[in-house]
């Protein structure tokens, strides 16, 4: 009996039918059928299906399955696929738990798509002949599987093809004429790879623990990702034949490995001191993790750490002119354990350092990164929990670079800082304190607090730098993301400038497993609500902290705003310092100069005036340093910033004035002043632009403008203006112009 449930859209001529229980799309322009989703209920027993179905007096042959086709028909206990079929969809047979036989005549299909078998009963299946590849987790958790016919056409196998976790139920080893794909995990003894074999595949060996050697035959090519992973099996020594031609950067792992040879005539890799090397000893490949604690010094051939290549090695080695250190190239390796002061220092020829290539490094103590440095990766040093301290004096601090360096407790930043990322730090819990050199153009620390180069913005308070209370300089007026990471204090006073707190001000969010940091009371002596956004307070317990506020009026519109609603807010009108009018800077710009005159500061022994470039301020034109009188102590035209000063304080001026010559006329320019006491603590700072003018026409030749002379001569060129002089050309405004 046959009945039509549907037409649908799969193509101007497929239709949707049930044909003997069973649903199929037909193509009527190809007579195809095709095995659609069915009906879970509808599906119980044994199945076969036929080559070829009839609809309405047409025959139709059955070339695919649809994608979930029988997706958990948990009633279906067995299956025949017809000699039409060309085609299996993904997932065809996923979670079908009753089924244990899957029949596919040969030299129907090529591919066993993603999860065909997932989740099956099978305890035996034959892969049919012209099958070329097994897409990823197409036998996953298959947990009754013993055995699998693998034909000689597949060539290529997903490293999640078969089970790549503790089950692995096969009771005989699983490899055709050119590929070894798996070996039961409960083989014990010695074992040799077939002649033949070319490609030892991923995950190969995953959980053979009780092998205790393994002969791998000459005509090997290949060693895949985990293809030899022993994890703590017995496995002491790997033994490479001369046709090895690759070695995938983690196709060794044992914790018990200790000795690595390679046979006479390898063209790709060789040996030092068990040590696995490229053949012209420029890149080390795998160091074995059992070897007896030694110290190593690698030979200046070495050039580039491979991805880990001393992953878990319980060895201390010092590099010479290596270049390049790959990802996770000294996870958890003994870095600094023979060293008196246990102080890795990276050598100057290293240029880049890949994601988490020092990865729970636990014995180094200190760190030092030099300028060479040109790229960095992520979490670089994650969970290096005895780090005490790091130097950093190249050019970058990546994601989450110190992640969870839970002893870390000073920084020493270099002069080349330009980029630091907001998570570099996170739960750094024993950071207290953060120096640099003011030769820095991008940021400076004050009092061990790190903040961008003119003090405005606060980068990152340590959270063990103060004890209950914060109070930021009334210079600030942003907060960066991240800056208060983890504080937990019992209050935190904002200046009156602040005008801006960026995206997950007090860390990111919970998923890292951060703990909720608590604040008693945050003091906002503001006039106006500063800029946030929703992830602004993150993980800060808003509910139990209170806000003060100066007057009624601001605090109904912090109640109104949703990021603000949940603190506890109240009104303290004493918050707000009785502040003079505000002081500023007077810039008076002529062509080539500019004359300066700025209020002095109480407390302050010296000032610091630096023009800039560019509005970014990047570019340093000039720094110039003065004392409290407003001397001229210190002129720097170079990058560099002054050096560290202590000048005794002079009774201070009410104003102090400077002229800058030396610049370019027409020219936009930005300015920086800041104020500092003995101890180099800013006390205020000052921003702003000017503008020099253009040169002006001589006074010659202004009388001359109107009556020209034969010195001097007037034309038009592009409809303009043109005055020739001997002390140059002018347009009519009076501009010199080239």
């Amino acid at each position: 009996m046959t009945a039509l449930l549907s037409v649908i859209g799969t193509s101007a001529y497929a239709q949707n039918v049930v044909i003997d229980g069973l649903n199929y799309s037909l193509d009527s322009e190809k007579r195809t059928a095709e095995l659609a989703v069915q009906n879970k209920a509808d599906v119980v027993g044994d199945i076969v299906i036929s080559s070829s179905v009839t609809w309405e007096g047409t025959d139709y042959t059955v070339e695919s399955t649809a994608d979930y086709a029988f997706k958990e028909c948990k009633q279906m206990t067995s299956i025949v696929l017809p000699g039409t079929l060309r085609r299996l969809g993904k997932s065809t047979f996923l979670n079908c738990s009753a089924l244990t036989s899957c029949i596919i005549p040969d030299n129907t299909i090529d591919t066993i798509p993603y999860q065909t078998l997932y989740g099956t009963a099978l305890t035996e299946f034959h892969i049919p002949e012209g099958v070329v590849y097994l897409e990823k987790e197409s036998f996953e958790n298959m947990t009754k599987l013993e055995r699998v016919y693998l034909p000689n056409s597949v060539q290529e196998v997903s490293s999640t093809a078969f089970e790549s976790g503790s089950s692995n139920p096969l009771k005989e080893p699983l490899y055709n004429n050119r590929l070894f794909v798996r070996m039961p995990r409960e083989y014990s003894g010695k074992y040799t790879i077939p002649s033949g074999i070319e490609v030892i595949c991923a995950y190969a060996f995953l959980g053979c623990k009780k092998i205790t050697s393994l002969t791998i035959p000459e005509g090997v090519k290949r060693i895949e990702f985990n293809g030899l992973k022993f994890g703590y099996g017995k496995i002491t020594r790997i033994d490479l034949p001369a046709s090895v031609e690759y070695v995938h950067p983690e196709g060794i792992i044992g914790s018990a490995i200790n000795t690595i040879t390679v046979a006479e005539g390898n063209k790709r890799y060789k040996t030092w001191n068990n040590i696995l090397f490229t053949i012209n000893m420029d890149t080390a490949v795998y160091c074995p993790p059992a070897m007896d604690y030694v110290y190593f010094i690698l030979p200046e051939s070495v050039k580039h750490i491979g991805n880990y290549a001393f992953s878990d090695a319980y060895t201390d080695v010092t590099l010479t002119n290596v270049k390049t250190i790959g990802k996770y190239a000294f996870w958890g390796c003994n870095l600094a354990y023979y060293a008196d002061n246990q102080h890795f220092i990276l050598p100057e020829s290293v240029e880049k350092i890949d994601d988490y290539a020092f990865l729970n490094s636990s014995t180094m103590w200190e760190v030092t990164i030099p300028s060479s440095v040109r790229e960095i990766g992520k979490h670089v040093f994650e969970y290096t929990q005895n780090l005490k301290k790091a130097n950093i004096y190249n050019d970058c601090i990546g994601s989450g670079q110190f992640h969870e360096c839970k002893k870390l407790e000073t920084i020493e930043l270099g002069e080349n800082i330009k980029q630091i990322a907001i998570n570099a730090f996170f739960q750094c819990y024993s950071l207290w304190y953060i120096r640099m050199p003011k030769a820095n153009d991008y940021f400076r620390t004050i009092d061990g607090v790190l903040y961008a180069a003119d003090t405005t913005e606060l980068v990152l308070y340590p959270r063990k730098h103060d004890g209950e209370e914060i109070v930021l300089p009334e210079q600030i007026k942003s907060l960066r993301s991240a800056s208060l990471s983890g504080v937990n204090i019992r209050k935190l006073v904002l200046s009156t400038q602040v005008q801006s707190l960026s995206n997950e001000l007090f860390g990111p969010s919970s998923k890292y497993g951060e703990a909720v940091p608590h604040i008693d009371t945050i003091v906002a002596p503001m006039m106006s609500v500063p800029q946030t956004n929703d992830s602004t307070f993150g993980l800060l317990a808003r509910t139990n902290t209170v806000l003060l506020v100066p007057n009624d009026s601001l605090a109904d519109i912090y109640r109104s705003l949703d990021v603000w609603k949940d603190f506890i807010i109240k009104v303290d009108g004493s918050i707000v310092k009785n502040q003079d009018e505000q002081q500023t800077v007077q810039t008076e710009p002529d062509e080539q100069s500019v004359f300066f005159t700025w209020p002095s500061v109480e407390g302050a022994a010296s000032y610091t005036l630096i023009i800039w470039a560019n509005e970014e301020r990047t570019e340093k034109v000039c720094t110039l340093v003065f004392n409290s009188m407003g001397q001229l102590i210190e002129i720097n035209f170079s990058k560099n910033a002054p050096s560290n000063r202590r000048n005794a304080a002079y009774e201070a001026m009410s104003t102090l004035s400077f002229r800058v010559t030396g610049l370019n006329d027409n020219t936009a320019y930005w300015f920086t002043i800041t104020a500092s006491d003995n101890w180099e603590t800013v006390l205020y700072s000052y921003a702003g632009s000017f503008r020099t003018l253009g040169k002006q026409v001589p006074t010659d030749l202004r009388s001359t403008m109107d009556t020209p002379s034969d010195a001097t001569r007037k034309y038009i060129s592009n409809g303009q203006l043109i005055i020739i002089h001997p002390q140059g050309t002018y347009n009519a405004q009076g501009l010199q112009i080239q």
